[in-house]
């Protein structure tokens, strides 16, 4: 067992508050002033501490379930957040003050999943998994030390010259993954993107930015994102690109890596 659920169904009664309480964190949850007109739900891990008080007058109808693990990867559990929260509140305010290098004032942090622009209409409610994790404990720090939490679609692209020498084969395969072209072999043309000999230039942007509820949070078609704005460091070194665009015969190679993050304003 590593759960228990809870499900109230619609009954009239007053009192059997519920106290949860995990690390440092204490809750207080009462369903019974819509009890007889509403159906809620209840679930917690083994490992939070919990307290229900007697129901005072009328009755509380209930259906309770234990969550079984069946599988040998470990017991789920709620992991404990103190020194996160302790860090993330020293950082924030330390910002706040203007005690870092003065740049631009924004932090992007890319999420695991990648969300359409649909989604993220849908405001948190659109994340999964470790995303939802993360925001959620972001969400009240940021906001009680004034800033602005919330989500975006992301574009990263590099530019650089091709290596093509004048053939239409290849050999080998360049630092972005690509085959090269082979001067003396003009056979066997398949058609693919020749690799980049170099960098000239990288751009990083944000668009579609919205709140955590998905109202639009600014009317610009896009903010540019600064390298030392960006978490983590080189995100996209070891990445496939999704989009390449190639110029033709001595001409630049073009690649479009696309995330969606979280913009800390």
């Amino acid at each position: 067992m590593f759960a228990t659920v809870i499900i109230l169904l619609p009954s009239a009664y007053t009192g059997g508050q519920v106290i949860v309480s995990h690390s440092s964190t204490t809750k207080t949850i009462d369903f019974s002033p819509n009890s007889l007109l509403s159906t809620a739900l209840l679930a917690w891990y083994t490992d939070v501490k919990h307290e229900v008080k007697p129901v005072t007058s009328g009755y509380r109808f209930a259906l309770s379930y234990n969550l079984i693990q069946v599988s040998p990867s470990g017991i789920p559990c709620l992991p404990d957040m103190t020194d996160s929260t302790t860090q993330l509140r020293r950082v924030l305010t330390k910002w706040r003050e203007d005690r870092y290098i003065q740049g631009q004032n924004m932090m992007t942090y890319l999420l695991n999943h990648q969300y359409s622009s649909a989604n993220l209409k849908a405001g948190i409610k659109a994340l999964k998994g470790a995303d939802l994790h993360r925001v959620t404990f972001l969400r009240p720090i940021a906001e009680e030390l004034g800033f602005v939490v919330g989500l975006a679609s992301l574009e990263h692209n590099v530019t650089g010259p091709a290596e093509d020498c004048g053939g239409s084969s290849f050999y080998g395969r360049g630092r972005w993954g690509h085959r090269r072209y082979d001067y003396y072999d003009d056979e066997d043309d398949d058609g693919e993107t020749p690799g980049m000999m170099e960098v000239d230039s990288t751009s990083t942007n944000i668009s579609g930015l919205v709140d955590l509820e998905g109202g639009s949070l600014v009317s610009l078609g896009k903010i540019e994102v600064e390298d030392n704005c960006l978490i983590p460091k080189e995100p996209f070194e070891d990445q496939s690109p999704d989009d390449e665009e190639y110029e033709g015969y001595m001409g630049n190679v073009i690649i479009h890596f696309l995330a969606w993050s979280v913009d800390k304003t």
